[in-house]
């Protein structure tokens, strides 16, 4: 066989083997380092995306209780000062009251009888009217139990008021003038009884709400 057959030969030899046997490894290996850097690819889009959306959602939450605070902040001030007033307004009908006809009276020796229960029940008046008004007006911004109790305070002292106004201690007898003044302590005591557990609603109102603002 001349001997640039066997070169030809050789060199078949060779190109086969390179096409059959290195190429398609050499292109298999390109392949899967193209593979590899798109896998990559997308995976960081997908950790960008999340990572984006994360801080989307942060932004949100936080503008949201950003607004929460606002919002408990303003209305917890405004119903403050509400049940505030209600509380000194609260203060003021009781001490009226109580001092229609209290055990341990001092009256003016200067003034008539009649002048002393005017000005006590004046003064019970104007106490319950500034009462009722803020109770009325204000109702939607407090609970409908604070606004059960104040009224209930408000009936007994009226009621406490009322027998003021039309007995007259000085015109009963021995045994109905001791009673008049039983009843008198009596309902001293009911009526301070109920303004504090009316104060003590107050109380646990702003308590919870100081609770809720702290944790917002």
């Amino acid at each position: 066989m001349p001997l640039e057959n066997y070169v030809f030969a050789f060199i078949g030899f060779f190109l086969g083997l390179l096409i059959n046997s290195f190429l398609p490894k050499y292109f298999g290996k390109k392949g899967e380092n193209l593979a590899t850097k798109e896998d990559i690819s997308e995976i960081t889009n997908k950790i960008e995306t999340v990572k984006h959306d994360y801080a989307r959602q942060l932004e949100s939450t936080k503008a949201e209780l950003s607004a929460q605070l606002s919002t408990h902040g303003f209305r917890y001030e405004k119903e403050y000062e509400v049940l505030s007033e209600l509380t000194a307004l609260l203060v003021e009908v009781r001490d009226a009251s109580l001092s229609l006809r209290p055990a341990m009276d001092f009256k003016d020796p200067s003034k008539k009888e009649d002048e002393i229960k005017n000005e006590r029940l004046q003064r019970f008046f104007e106490a319950g009217r500034a009462l009722y008004l803020s109770r009325e007006k204000k109702r939607p911004f407090y609970p409908d139990e604070i606004y059960e109790a104040i009224l209930i305070v408000e009936n007994t002292a009226r009621s406490e008021s009322i027998k003021y106004r039309y007995k007259d201690p000085f015109k009963l007898d021995g045994e109905s003038y001791l009673s008049y003044w039983d009843e008198a302590e009596k309902n001293q005591k009911e009526i301070a009884s109920l303004a504090d557990a009316a104060m003590e609603h107050i109380r646990k109102r702003v308590t919870k709400w100081e609770a809720l603002s702290g944790n917002l």
